[in-house]
């Protein structure tokens, strides 16, 4: 079933619930791999991950049910840390920047007209990636460097064990330090919409075009309701 959102709680399902006006909660139903309710566990910790990271205090008002939904779903299958996503829409809140890419809006259906930060996701893949990119922009300058030595001396050198660890050092700690500086870490995507000087945080998506359509769905089942301006936003762009 979709989820709903009504006074600041989210339903999965529709089954009623009395409101909470003096605190916002959230309810999440949800059974494990034996049939057991697990509803109110998961509740409290989707709840504290809301709470611990701040997001409803850095953007008050502009995090879609789906972007809390998204947020968790990926901490909970290990692929996100959600302060590190936190982090992100906070310097995009401030104006600052972070290293990673700078935000740029989206010109290709379905998700043109809405904007993408990049965040940096934990574990080996986006390490390697931002190495490739490193290793496309600046090679190993140790290298290079070692390189010019030689030729300047006039001099046919090789390359001994012990320029292996700084040259491996200065391909991925150096290359990444360069790429931070430029502002060109790379990562997958923050997706929000700008209205009338606003950031309206969407949802988290991929570069990976074939589920964009999905995400579009998504947004339009969900975000309509919540943000209503985007149903028009989204409308002039196709």
């Amino acid at each position: 079933m979709a989820p709903t959102q009504a006074n600041g709680r989210l339903e999965w399902g529709t089954r009623p619930r009395r409101m909470n006006v003096t605190k916002r909660k959230w309810n999440l139903e949800g059974k494990d791999q034996d049939g057991n309710d697990i509803s109110e566990q998961i509740s409290a910790e989707f709840e504290g991950i809301v709470q611990a990271t701040r997001l409803a205090q850095i953007a008050p008002g502009r995090i879609s049910a789906l972007f809390l939904l998204s947020l968790f779903g990926a901490y909970k299958a290990d692929r996100i840390n959600p302060f590190q996503v936190a982090c992100e829409i906070e310097a995009l809140e401030k104006g600052e920047t972070t290293g990673l890419k700078p935000p740029i809006q989206n010109r290709h259906p379905p998700l043109k007209g809405l904007w993408h930060k990049h965040y940096m996701q934990p574990g080996m893949a986006s390490l390697a990636i931002n190495m490739q990119h490193g290793l496309e922009r600046f090679g190993i300058p140790y290298f290079a460097q070692k390189g010019r030595e030689a030729q300047e001396a006039g001099e046919e050198r090789y390359i001994t064990i012990n320029d292996i660890a700084p040259m491996v050092n200065d391909a991925v700690q150096g290359n990444f330090q360069r790429l931070r500086k430029a502002e060109m870490l790379t990562g997958e995507w923050i997706v929000f919409a700008k209205h009338e000087g606003l950031n309206y945080y969407l949802t988290l998506a991929t570069h990976d075009k074939t589920t964009h359509e999905h995400e579009r769905q998504l947004i339009e089942n969900i975000c309509y309701r919540e943000f209503p301006f985007l149903e028009e936003m989204l409308r002039n762009e196709e």
